[in-house]
């Protein structure tokens, strides 16, 4: 039986690049911390984004074949600021 991933790491500073997949939240948070991304023009260190599994889709750019986000998909932390912000 496999194991089905509920979220995606995804980062990249100029095209979306998919580190992986986990079905919990804290694996990929894990991933997350262990794939940090130095960025150029001085913006310095960056964690990837995740996202649930729903949000993503399969692409392909210059990485070769990975997941990006959906048009209009937001990471997990800005939805669960969002929702911190309208339970005020």
């Amino acid at each position: 039986m496999t194991k089905k991933n509920n979220f995606y790491v995804i980062g990249g500073q100029y095209e979306s690049y998919c580190y992986g997949g986990a079905h919990t939240l804290i694996g990929a948070k894990r991933m997350a911390n262990r794939n940090q991304e130095y960025w150029d023009n001085w913006q310095g260190w960056h964690t990837p984004a995740i996202y649930y599994a729903e949000d993503t889709e399969p692409c392909n750019n210059f990485y070769g074949v990975g997941r990006c986000p959906k048009d209009g998909a937001l990471s997990v932390s800005a939805m669960e600021k969002m929702n911190k912000s309208l339970s005020k």
